[in-house]
């Protein structure tokens, strides 16, 4: 089943809502503004208007990242009185500029009140989704029906979804890989032109001639360090924090993907359903001990939260030594960020207000809210993949 052949034909397609935890009130040191977007991702949005608004990025507070292909709503803040205008639109003719004019990409800010304290990055309650399935012909409907009784007694696996793995230029190989070994060319070339295309330019000089046309300013600056002999692990620092983030982020939810799918695949019954870069995620079919499974955590790595779980515990081990990764590198600090990094996540999300909106004989429209972090993404996968 190729999902995106049914979801996303147009943004419209594909609606969030982000359900806000932040209080909203007449008085506060920040303004609150809700940006609605369509085919731009959140991360771009945020830059745009640093840009054009001559206001410091990090003074935007957000609280996650919104898809790009879709049309979207979420709540961003930034210090009181530094925009002035009640509603903000933007567009993109080929540049991006402040203008009521419609493009294929566009924005909006709309000022709705202000909050003692900015948004930071998981402070919401969660998002609504709406989401249309298109081509749903008769084998998909049976597909759909018996997979949603699964989801309603017991949720489904909390894997990170493809929008995580596409932070970074490539999704054929992980930059962290190469950070960890210390290798900052390697890691480099792994972020322009991804591992496959590697051998095809190798020299800094061709690189930035075939890239420049696409290439983000802070890419370009990155480029020219290095033509100028900047060494690679400074030329690494000119990556905006957030990017280099992403990179750390990329690879740790990989690593969890391989653990819940290992979990689930030596525990319970399951099919096995295909992924980007052609790896496998592991869906269950029935949970026995569903009261123990929708409470477990599964830790980053253990370090500082280690697993009681003992088939966890061997998983972790497994996939740890599977993929090279050692543990002297949880908590390391390096080109200026700190890497593999503990925390926790649920193996399981269930979703809230479930419903369907309308349905067609070629269409079917869903509804329902996930938590903070969780992929609506993966939930169509349970839920049309045989």
């Amino acid at each position: 089943m190729k999902l995106y052949s049914h979801i996303k034909k147009i943004p419209e397609d594909f609606v969030v809502e982000e359900v806000p935890a932040l209080k909203v009130g007449s008085e506060g040191a920040f303004d609150v503004f809700i940006l609605k977007k369509r085919n731009v991702s959140t991360l771009e949005a945020v830059r745009i208007i640093s840009k054009l608004l001559k206001l410091s990025l990090k003074s935007i507070g957000f609280a996650g990242l919104k898809d790009k292909y879709a049309v979207t709503s979420q709540y961003i803040t930034v210090p009181s009185g530094k925009i002035t205008e009640e509603k903000l639109s933007f567009y993109n003719d080929g540049r991006w500029r402040v203008g009521k004019r419609q493009s294929n990409s566009s924005f909006e800010i709309k000022f709705i009140g202000k909050s003692k304290k900015p948004l930071t990055i998981g402070n919401i309650y969660g998002n609504k989704f709406t989401i249309k399935i298109r081509n749903f012909e008769k084998s998909m409907r049976e597909k759909f029906y018996r997979n949603l009784q699964t989801v309603k007694l017991y949720g489904f696996p909390n894997y990170f979804g493809e929008q995580r793995f596409g932070s970074v230029k490539s999704r054929d190989d992980f930059v962290l890989r190469y950070i960890l070994k210390g290798d900052f060319v390697k890691a480099l070339k792994v972020y322009f032109l991804g591992r496959e295309k590697i051998d095809m330019l190798t020299d800094w000089q061709d690189i930035y001639k075939v890239l420049k046309p696409t290439l983000e300013e802070y890419e370009k600056d990155l480029l020219r360090g290095l033509l100028k002999g900047l060494p690679a692990e400074k030329a690494f620092r000119i990556l905006p924090k957030n990017i280099r983030i992403m990179f750390n982020f990329a690879f740790q939810s990989y690593l969890f993907n391989r653990i819940l799918g290992e979990y689930i695949l030596n525990k319970y019954p399951y099919r096995q359903v295909p992924f980007i870069n052609n790896w496998k995620l592991y869906f269950y079919l029935e949970v026995t001990d569903f009261e123990y499974f929708k409470n477990l955590q599964i830790p980053y790595t253990g370090k500082d939260l280690p697993p009681e779980d003992s088939l966890l515990k061997k998983v972790m081990k497994k996939v740890f030594k599977e993929e090279k990764v050692n543990s002297s590198v949880f908590d390391m600090e390096i080109a200026g960020m700190k890497v593999m990094t503990d925390g926790q996540r649920k193996a399981v999300v269930i979703p809230e207000n479930f419903k369907i909106v309308s349905k067609t004989k070629k269409d079917v429209t869903i509804q329902f809210i996930l938590p903070p972090g969780s992929y609506a993404t993966i939930l169509l996968r349970a839920l049309l993949s045989v």
